[in-house]
């Protein structure tokens, strides 16, 4: 028998004997109208990866990605409101109103393996849906959905490891992730993101091959780091991120903080967690201010003895930590930048001279810091009763304004 054969002859039996019924109310009408468009066009076109995952597990997705055997150049054709991108291997995103569905062509294994630059496996070669599904890292993101004539294709039993929340590599542990290291952070991201165990396989290899991470460019490993905080799961990573000594290796200071410090960055994790369930946004140089704040505000009060000014202090202490950081594990400049300031603006919260509060509620950065302060504040750090002025404030008019501060006078 070809064994070559035997995906798609368990993907016809599987069919056959667990009918599923995917929740097509969660899926939005630009991404059925891609696949139908595509269809229509005599392609094969499929739902694909975590939004099928997430209809599973009764969330709606945030968005949706399409897999075809259409060339990219022969979707922009079909679609009018579309762009090709990406260069190492093509992409379509086609624009519905302001909605963007990701396309992308069926791929392959490549038949000479080429390890690029940022670590990865060179795999831009164009292949069947069997071959796409079989590259795929984990059970639970290989599932291909068409909405059309209501089909699963589930050729590795991601269905069931979703049900039993379970995530877990396609193929040999060990092989995938030498082939690309990042799969390593992006099965505890999904562990701590869905709630989920990891497959016993799968787990055994993690810390073995924590030192194949080391390989890759310091670029791509802080992009998937951050996705570890910056989308609604930001204790559990955190958690995670202890667990497996991954703080140790990127955040030492988030390995010794004293009780109220842990409280601060656990408040300000759920606060995050909180906004982005609102659809609201998240600064990285946000998230990083947070994890490193123990060090600078300890630093800071501990320059004040030789420093003149507390301004002085403080800036001295910033300096120092963020250089120290940066030996360990570079974070971007831009985020450097949005961090300092919110530091920089704690010492102006404490002067409620009328010039020094309306310069300070000006200043670009002024919600950032704030939010910062109350969370200060509410883990035991700052004047509850300055935090409570500054509150009334922000969320009234300029008369009520004005009053509060000739009420300081």
């Amino acid at each position: 028998m070809n064994l070559n054969a035997l995906p798609c002859l368990f993907r016809k039996i599987n069919q056959l004997v667990n009918p599923t019924r995917i929740n097509d109310h969660l899926i939005s009408e630009a991404a059925i109208n891609v696949v139908s468009q595509l269809q229509s066009n005599n392609y094969e076109a499929y739902i694909v990866g975590g939004a099928i995952r997430d209809i599973l597990l009764n969330y709606p997705p945030k968005d949706f990605d399409i897999a075809t055997n259409a060339k990219p150049e022969e979707v922009r054709k079909i679609f009018k409101h579309s762009r090709i991108i990406g260069r190492r291997f093509k992409l379509v995103h086609v624009i519905n109103k302001r909605e963007v569905i990701e396309v992308s062509t069926f791929r392959t294994a490549p038949l000479e393996k080429i390890h690029m630059k940022n670590g990865i496996l060179k795999d831009n070669e164009y292949g069947s849906m069997d071959e796409d599904i079989k590259r795929r890292d984990f059970t639970i993101n290989a599932l291909y959905y068409d909405p059309i004539n209501k089909k699963l294709i589930d050729t590795y039993g991601g269905e069931g490891d979703v049900r039993n929340r379970k995530v877990r590599l396609i193929g040999d542990p060990q092989k995938r992730f030498k082939e690309d290291p990042i799969r390593l952070l992006r099965a505890l991201r999904f562990s701590a993101k869905l709630d989920m165990k990891i497959h016993h396989e799968t787990l055994i290899q993690i810390k073995p091959s924590m030192k194949l991470l080391e390989t890759i460019p310091h670029s791509r490993l802080f992009d998937e780091i951050l996705k570890f905080f910056l989308s609604g799961h930001a204790r559990n990573s955190l958690q995670i991120f202890k667990e497996y000594n991954l703080t140790k290796k990127y955040l030492p200071s988030l390995d010794n903080l004293n009780a109220s410090f842990e409280k601060f960055v656990y408040m300000a994790l759920d606060n995050c967690d909180q906004r982005i369930a609102n659809n609201k946004h998240i600064s990285p140089g946000f998230i990083f201010s947070v994890f490193l704040w123990q060090d600078v505000f300890q630093l800071w009060k501990k320059n004040e003895i030789k420093y003149p000014h507390s301004s002085l202090a403080l800036n001295d202490a910033i300096e120092k930590v963020i250089s120290k950081q940066n030996k360990i594990f570079p974070i971007q400049k831009r985020f450097l930048i949005a961090m300092s300031e919110i530091w920089r603006l704690q010492i102006r919260f404490e002067n409620l001279s009328q010039k020094k509060v309306y310069r300070l509620f000006s200043h670009p950065r002024f919600r950032a810091a704030y939010d910062f302060m109350l969370i200060r504040s509410e883990s035991g750090q700052f004047n509850k009763n300055l935090s409570e002025w500054w509150r009334k404030f922000v969320e009234t008019d300029d008369v009520a304004r004005k009053k509060l501060i000739n009420k300081i006078k």
